[in-house]
């Protein structure tokens, strides 16, 4: 009987975080590690199992050790996996073979610029072999998450369950409308935020804590759920949308809700008809929901969709990201129009720990008090001075 030799492969932490991915079912149809004739037919035909998969589902880690051991590894061959000198799982090998790393870069960001910076770090993370056979993980972190996801669905006995992928970097009034709409006709919203592997200009544990309070405080309980999303290198480029509807899918939701300016979503008209990049999946059975642009219009006094208001452009204030997040990097409260004061303060007080010296004294000299100086955190103290913003009475 020919003795079966254990090797080990180190992969990081974002291969670690795809393989349970996978393991977990949420990148059903694909259920296990490509050998290379489901490599080359997955990245010629974008299907695997009569249904839409971008690219080919292949480990191939980087590294000289690693590729020592590939190359002298055979069939039935264990090799263990180790993430962060810590064994993760194993792989009873079926097959190793060679790939080209840079055409697997081209399949995922549609451009092998190695100017991009995400381009280039992927392509570090590639070595030149692949390994394919039966994976086994010994624990995986997405576990917990999906049961939480499945638990909640069942509580309610939900029926029609809307996804949304959020940065909330930051979540501003217009997401806060966007969920409400989805909550008037489904039963549940689930908001999967974005929890980058990568160094976050906002922390993520901020930003979860904003949609945290936002559905505990402002939403009916129990109908909007908030879970990690990992964001690894699958999610790159115009195959987000792909991925991110297998994902939402298979965390059990059947509606995928997204701006109609979504990164690949690629809405355009043909034959009077409104199409998108659904129209051409294959398998995915999941209802997209595009939602319109908003806007706050000086003229109506509130939010409304640019499709609905009659005033022009000059009359409106939009919702930018980008400005809401520079205004917070600045250290200055958004106006509560763009913003809920509770939203802010959190965000304010992640980016500007310990800001000020004196802070009990401030709040006893600035906001209405009982006469005696009390406890108070940064965050109530932004709050208590957004309310003083919002006093019109003397302006």
């Amino acid at each position: 009987m020919e003795l079966i030799r254990k090797n080990k492969l180190f992969i990081d932490n974002e291969a670690f975080i795809t393989l349970s991915m996978m393991i977990e079912g949420l990148l059903y149809p694909v259920t296990h590690l490509m050998n290379s004739k489901e490599n080359d037919e997955v990245n010629k035909t974008k299907t695997y199992n009569s249904m839409t998969f971008p690219f080919s589902f292949i480990l191939a880690p980087a590294g000289k050790r690693n590729e020592e051991i590939l190359k002298q590894t055979k069939k039935n061959d264990i090799v263990e996996l180790y993430c962060k000198n810590k064994k993760v799982g194993q792989i009873e090998v079926e097959e190793v073979f060679k790939i080209d790393k840079y055409k697997r870069v081209k399949l995922i960001y549609g451009s092998d610029d190695l100017n991009n910076e995400n381009i280039a770090k992927t392509l570090n993370r590639l070595g030149n072999y692949a390994i394919s056979g039966k994976l086994k993980l010994i624990d995986s972190p997405i576990k917990k998450d999906l049961k939480r996801v499945k638990n909640s669905i069942k509580q309610i006995n939900a029926k029609n369950v809307v996804g949304m992928t959020t940065n909330a970097n930051p979540f501003h009034r217009v997401h806060e409308r966007i969920v409400r709409l989805a909550l008037e006709n489904n039963d549940m919203v689930i908001l999967f935020l974005a929890k980058n592997l990568a160094t976050d200009e906002i922390k993520y544990e901020t930003r979860y804590n904003v949609l945290q309070k936002i559905a505990d405080n402002f939403f009916p309980k129990n109908r909007v759920l908030v879970v990690p999303l990992y964001n690894t290198y699958i999610f790159a480029g115009l195959n987000e949308v792909i991925i991110d509807s297998l994902v939402i899918k298979n965390f059990g939701c059947n509606k995928f809700l997204m701006g109609q300016t979504h990164e690949g979503l690629g809405i355009h008209y043909s034959n009077q008809h409104i199409k998108s990049i659904f129209d051409v999946l294959k398998g995915i059975n999941l209802e997209t929901i595009a939602i319109n642009e908003y806007v706050y219009c000086d003229i109506c006094k509130t939010m409304v969709s640019t499709n609905s208001c009659p005033h022009g452009s000059h009359h409106h204030i939009n919702y930018h990201s980008e400005a809401l997040l520079e205004l917070l990097k600045n250290g200055i409260i958004p106006p509560p129009i763009m913003m809920r004061k509770e939203v802010s303060s959190i965000y304010l007080t992640s980016l500007f720990p310990n800001r000020f010296k004196n802070l009990q004294k401030l709040y006893f000299d600035l906001i209405p008090n009982k006469g005696i100086i009390e406890n108070h955190t940064e965050e109530e103290l932004y709050i208590a001075l957004s309310k003083l913003y919002q006093t019109t009475s003397m302006t």
